[in-house]
């Protein structure tokens, strides 16, 4: 039988539930992991940018006495920068030095201008002259407070930046000075850190997902087979044989093939057996008669069919009552059931009639098998009277591919025959 295709079948569903939920647990990780590096890469950037102003603050002031101011000595039109007595412009001063070995930009602002930087554009130039930002100014120099910025920009570059306002000693804010980050080397240095995350995630989801998988796989492979025992049973196969490896594991799904066991024994006692006298019904008994017609072609095998019926049963109904009628029925049932032991097979063919099936029997041999059944039923007499049970039989050799209709018609010949010569015999054609 085709296995069943479904629109969404149950290893699907279970594919969905492993996946799905795995794949939106590693992007929140993720997520929550890279946000969580980003803050700590911020606040780690903060604190550099923080105390490397610090430093730069503390080594202009130990080196350089005094407050810092700017004029325009020369007359050029461009403010010179000093600290103290000291002018600290220029080229090649010590704040590319210190930006050099810090790694990071170093401007120092006169008010809101750059007079001190080490920001250059892509021909060397420096920002020199260039101003501080609308909000910059209103956040340190108006407020005369240090300000952290992780998205400014700087000189045309977004950055992390730190300014800290230059207060001199009377409490006047002469300038600011200002170290800064590109984002972009912060970002490829965060990379270094998030790129483990990453890959650990994503190995660990592909470990989690395939072991998932695997076991889901295994359970829903069992289900399957299930399905596949049952859509065998509700075919009417109550022989199936359960798969093996269903009942590996002790949990729900080997207790349901085991009731579905006990069920296709409890069907296949409906189906196929007789209620009243326990032996085979006329379903199995056709079921049967197709089967030895094959074999007998294919195999060459001997088979002899007899049909029989209980002699003047309707009397036995009309004088006993049809409970005594009925067990009549089953101690004939007895009798033909142990006759036909290790000799074939018994089965009800309807009312009073019984169908005897002999295996691998020659027709003489059948005919002694059958004349010992005989004596046997000769033994059974109605309770609490004189009436002897005896039955008339008709017997018939199966001929290779010869029809089952054909091989009943003549047995039933055989058996009329019987009855009209006088029953309580065997009439064998």
């Amino acid at each position: 039988m085709a296995e069943k295709k479904f629109q969404n079948s149950l290893k699907n569903q279970m594919l969905k539930i492993t996946l799905i939920p795995l794949s939106i647990m590693t992007i929140i990780i993720m997520i929550v992991s890279i946000s969580g590096m980003y803050k700590l890469t911020s606040d780690k950037v903060k604190e550099e940018l923080m105390r490397e102003a610090d430093l730069a603050m503390y080594v202009f002031d130990t080196i350089y006495v005094g407050d810092y101011w700017a004029e325009d000595s020369d007359g050029d039109g461009e403010l010179e920068m000093y600290k103290g007595q000291q002018p600290i412009n220029g080229e090649n001063t010590m704040i590319d030095d210190l930006g050099e070995r810090l790694d990071i930009d170093v401007t120092i602002f006169y008010k809101d201008t750059r007079l001190l930087t080490t920001l250059k554009d892509s021909e060397g130039n420096r920002a020199i002259g260039t101003t501080a930002s609308v909000v910059v100014k209103r956040d340190v120099i108006e407020t005369q407070k240090p300000k952290f910025y992780t998205n400014v920009m700087v000189y045309d570059q977004k950055s992390y930046a730190y300014y800290k306002p230059l207060i001199s000693d009377d409490g006047i804010v002469n300038g600011m000075i200002a170290v800064s980050r590109s984002q972009e080397s912060v970002q490829k240095e965060m990379l270094l850190y998030t790129m483990p995350i990453f890959i650990t995630c994503i190995l660990t989801a592909i470990v989690i997902g395939y072991i998932m998988v695997f076991f889901h796989r295994k359970l829903t492979n069992r289900i399957s087979k299930i399905d596949n025992y049952m859509n065998g049973l509700a075919n009417g196969n109550f022989d199936l044989e359960m798969p093996r490896d269903i009942n590996l594991q002790d949990d729900e799904i080997k207790r349901l093939a085991n009731e579905g066991k006990r069920m296709a024994r409890s069907i296949k006692t409906l189906v196929e057996y007789d209620a009243l006298t326990a032996l085979n019904n006329r379903r199995f008994a056709d079921k049967k008669l197709e089967d030895i017609r094959i074999k007998a072609v294919e195999l060459g095998l001997k088979y002899c069919v007899c049909i029989a019926d209980i002699d003047f049963f309707k009397k036995v109904n009309d004088t006993f009552g049809h409970e005594m009628g009925d067990h009549v029925l089953r101690e004939v049932a007895k009798k033909l059931k142990a006759g036909m032991v290790g000799k074939g097979t018994a089965a009800r063919w309807g009312g009073e009639e019984f169908l005897l099936i002999f295996e691998n029997r020659e027709l003489d041999i059948a005919r002694r098998e059958l004349s010992m059944i005989m004596d046997e039923v000769r033994t059974i007499w109605v309770p609490n009277s004189d009436r002897q049970i005896t039955m008339s039989f008709g017997l018939t050799a199966l001929e290779p591919g010869e029809t089952v209709d054909s091989v009943l018609q003549r047995a039933d010949e055989n058996l009329y025959e019987a009855k009209e010569t006088g029953r309580n015999q065997i009439v064998c054609k």
